[in-house]
């Protein structure tokens, strides 16, 4: 319960929109599961070119992307990696099956 008396998963819970934003482009990415051009890339996640660069430079400063030095490309980088070889290792494949069950 929260301090306004609404249970917390039951209201709208604010996020930062420009880490959404963002997050499109790491999603458009992870869907195509290929490196892709910047135009390419922006107009998969729906917005324009010079939106989307600044996102992909401020993601390669971290290792979420990193771009192809000899096409310009970009893909996921070293961080995206790490954080789903992450995932895979927290997966409980047990305990998600047995909420699946009746």
């Amino acid at each position: 319960m929260s301090n306004t008396g609404v249970p917390a998963q039951g209201r709208a819970r604010r996020g930062i929109q420009s880490v959404e934003v963002g997050g499109r482009l790491l999603h458009a990415l992870a869907h195509h599961g290929r490196p892709m051009a910047l135009k390419d890339l922006a107009a998969d996640a729906g917005m324009p070119a010079a939106k989307a660069h600044p996102y992909l430079v401020s993601f390669g400063h971290i290792g979420l992307v990193e771009q192809e030095r000899d096409s310009g490309r970009y893909a996921l980088g070293p961080l995206a990696l790490q954080m789903g070889l992450i995932s895979l290792q927290q997966a409980d494949p047990v305990r998600l099956a047995a909420l699946l069950l009746p």
